[in-house]
């Protein structure tokens, strides 16, 4: 056996040996060689790890219309409140109903927790949104608007705040421009229905920073955007791969769905969030806010082709 090994070890060295003889490279930099096209290489995009919502998608809030198949999943609520499924909006048709909590010591509202945690940056501004009536029609309502750090051993969990009056029974959208006084990692948006306020119906609540990506109001986050920008790609292959797919005809990504306003634009699940019992992500879906609108917006903004993907 080790006069077998010992022969076949000998020969691999002699036919290495001939090969590297016999190899020759002719190097000339003076002569120019094939073109090479922008397009042989680029970025690809995939919904993985929370890359678009809580991700390169700029919205800080969870669950923003209420439509998890855990409706209030992402959100606190407290106080009297209830879940109502007659909104505007018929691809997503929730919405909550806060009501006066009936004691003076008690407020009505409700707090979200963003992914994992809203980022606030001291000195930076915030756009909120909201979807409002009140749903009597005679009634104006206060509503507070807070940042929150709930870890604070301060007295004070809120640092930022401002104001918003709901007034008519039709539905309106409102806005409030809040400045961070702090910087805090993993803070909370806090709704709370002022006191003596009456019945308020809120849908699709959204927090954008105010400098996002091109000043787009339904824009990215900056710094990814740029940095992918930067990469200067020929390409940008999106929205993904097995997301695509999904896990069934159900849940297969449908371009048409992430078009149009994106209020209306519906919920879809996410091809990974119980995929693998290891890595367990039970409130990983897709609210479509970043769509096939936003991507072609994207390849126009980065200079380069887009190669969309799609379910066939």
């Amino acid at each position: 056996m080790m006069k077998k090994a010992s022969s076949l070890f000998a020969a691999l060295a002699v036919a290495a040996g001939m090969s590297a003889q016999t190899q020759t490279f002719d190097i000339n930099t003076s002569k120019v060689g094939g073109a090479i096209p922008s397009t042989m290489y680029g970025i690809f995009f995939e919904d993985i790890n929370y890359a678009a919502d809580g991700g390169l998608y700029g919205e800080l809030v969870k669950n923003r219309s209420f439509e998890f198949p855990q409706h209030f999943m992402g959100w606190k609520v407290f106080g009297k409140f209830e879940l109502k499924n007659d909104g505007p909006f018929n691809k997503n048709p929730h919405y909550i109903r806060l009501n006066d909590s009936g004691h003076s010591d008690k407020y009505s509202g409700l707090e979200n927790e963003g992914f994992f945690g809203i980022g606030y940056q001291k000195g930076a501004d915030y756009r909120f949104t909201v979807w409002a009536r009140t749903p009597n029609g005679d009634d104006k309502v206060t509503l507070r608007v807070l940042f929150c750090d709930p870890s604070t051993m301060g007295e004070r969990q809120q640092f930022s705040e401002s104001q918003l009056v709901v007034s008519g029974k039709e539905w309106k959208k409102y806005e409030v421009v809040i400045k961070a006084n702090q910087t805090v990692d993993k803070g909370t948006l806090r709704i709370m229905l002022a006191r003596n306020s009456k019945t308020v119906d809120l849908e699709h609540i959204s927090l954008f920073p105010v400098d996002v990506y091109k000043g787009d109001e339904n824009g990215m986050r900056k710094d990814l955007a740029e940095s992918l920008e930067q990469l200067k790609p020929g390409v940008f292959r999106f929205p993904g791969g097995c997301i695509v797919e999904g896990t069934d005809l159900a849940t297969r990504y449908q371009w048409k769905n992430s078009v149009g306003p994106v209020e209306n634009r519906p919920l879809n699940e996410n091809r990974w969030h119980y995929t693998f019992g290891h890595r367990f992500y039970p409130d990983y879906f897709q609210s479509y806010g970043l769509g096939f609108f936003e991507y072609f917006q994207l390849c126009e903004d980065f200079g380069c082709e887009p190669l969309p993907v799609i379910s066939c």
